[in-house]
């Protein structure tokens, strides 16, 4: 489930539920009981990762809603809840029946999510790595050194990726914040991002596990990188 997410409705009741059920699967979330609310509430807080939208609004609401929410924040997962739901919505992920279920949000995000990973493009090198900050450690050490640096980074993010899959939540936190730190000092852009999503806190322990697998999967691409820079 994502960390963090915006529901707009204006039914109070349906934003009360949503909260509760969000909240129960452990989300922060947002309330805007129009889109116009829910405008100038992205416009004074942090992101969301997916927002919740009703279809039917008196206002700014449908694919007119979408296309100013897209505008705000372009990378969110955007659902929209229907009562009666549509097979797809101009300008959303994804459609949600109303009333929401724990098990029907479940459903949504885990399809969603699979969609999103199967067609997303392989990831380039430009985020996998930060040439600018590795060709300063270039320059400021021998290839020896570096060597050293590079091997010492990777057994060590090996292994608290490893602790990770058993630990509690505060030291998973804990193991994370160290590995992004690392991963930042050598520029390598996507382990530190995916690391602070780990640090960040995933409670569930089915989503923690997955997380990591695309930490490790990260740090097995960028070693390539890697390897093939301190050769250049």
């Amino acid at each position: 489930m994502p960390r963090r997410v915006l529901v707009i409705d204006d039914d109070p009741i349906s934003l009360a539920i949503a909260a509760v059920l969000l909240e129960a699967e452990g989300c922060a979330v947002l309330l805007a009981e129009s889109g116009e609310h829910a405008l100038d509430v992205l416009a004074g807080s942090e992101p969301p990762a997916c927002i919740l939208a009703d279809l039917r609004m008196p206002t700014l609401c449908g694919p007119q809603l979408a296309s100013h929410l897209r505008a705000c924040v372009p990378d969110v997962l955007l659902l929209a809840m229907s009562a009666t739901p549509p097979p797809a919505v101009d300008g959303y992920d994804g459609v949600l029946e109303k009333p929401l279920t724990p098990e029907g949000l479940r459903t949504a995000f885990d399809r969603i999510a699979e969609h999103v990973a199967a067609t997303s493009p392989p990831v380039s090198r430009s985020v996998l790595l930060d040439d600018q900050v590795f060709d300063r450690l270039r320059r400021a050490m021998s290839c020896a050194a570096l060597q050293e640096v590079i091997d010492a980074f990777l057994q060590d993010t090996v292994t608290r990726i490893a602790d990770m899959r058993t630990a509690d939540a505060e030291t998973a936190r804990r193991q994370a914040h160290t590995v992004k730190g690392g991963a930042a000092m050598l520029g390598a852009v996507r382990v530190s991002t995916v690391a602070a999503v780990v640090e960040a806190g995933i409670d569930q322990p089915g989503e923690r596990l997955r997380k990591l697998d695309e930490l490790e999967h990260s740090l097995r691409e960028t070693e390539v990188i890697l390897m093939q820079r301190l050769k250049i």
